[in-house]
């Protein structure tokens, strides 16, 4: 495990956060892409995938839900870029922090919590946690389909009855009249399990996620040129990446 020193300096300041916020839901991004709650669960999905699963292959996925994530280069697009990984490694330093034995402890803010947006009263916008569990399921698709070889029997069947405990809950019958305070059980639940199977993955000596080096450069011009690196920042070349529908 990354040292407190080193976990501590992955965590996000309020201006950083409060950024990605806001850029996530700004002209700079496809209008489909997904909101910082839908980011957290997307990515706590994406971590906790027993096999790591690369850059190319999930960060598009936040452009846009749908996958057609075709937006031009420029400072915005950068900025939201780094902001997004700089997201992703806090999470690499907190996730399973707090679970017993905890040698983090003493580092503040350094155990990792679902994020949802408050929902006030009379608004008609989904529940609460519908959107981080939104982000999580669609995590969980980008695990390999045989994720399971390889592992104990025993482990690999805990886990998956784990991550069926944490969907139930919102595909049930009550998930439609679920007053807020049972959402926020449920998604505080879904923490723990969270937690707790990305520290089982560590105990039989699956390798922890690495944090991603969150500088990133690619053209400045408004749309990528095809051998130019994507926008999306995937680290492919636009052809091969956002631009492969586009002739």
């Amino acid at each position: 495990m990354s040292s407190c020193s080193e976990s501590s300096s992955l965590l996000l300041g309020d201006e950083e956060r409060d950024a990605l916020e806001a850029i996530l839901v700004s002209d700079a991004v496809p209008e489909d892409c997904m909101d910082l709650e839908m980011l957290d669960g997307f990515l706590a999905g994406v971590l906790l995938s027993p096999v790591v699963i690369e850059r190319e292959c999930w960060l598009p996925e936040i452009w846009s839900v749908y996958g057609d994530a075709d937006f031009g280069a420029g400072d915005a697009v950068q900025r939201a870029i780094r902001l997004v990984l700089a997201y992703y490694n806090e999470m690499t330093a907190t996730l399973g922090r707090g679970v017993s034995p905890d040698p983090y402890r003493e580092i503040p803010g350094a155990n990792w919590e679902p994020f949802c947006f408050a929902v006030e009263e009379g608004d008609d916008s989904p529940g609460i946690g519908e959107g981080w569990i939104g982000g999580f399921t669609h995590g969980l698709e980008l695990w390999p389909e045989d994720w399971q070889a390889g592992l104990p029997a025993e482990i690999a069947d805990d886990v998956q009855s784990a991550l069926q405990r944490i969907i139930a809950p919102w595909e049930g019958d009550e998930a439609d009249i679920a007053d807020n305070e049972t959402r926020l059980g449920w998604l505080e639940a879904a923490g723990e399990a969270v937690n707790s199977i990305f520290v089982q993955w560590r105990s039989i000596g699956l390798p922890e996620p690495e944090p991603i080096e969150p500088e990133v450069s690619f053209s400045s011009s408004p749309k990528a040129g095809r051998n130019d690196p994507c926008s999306c920042g995937s680290g492919k070349k636009y052809k091969k990446c956002c631009g492969a529908d586009h002739g």
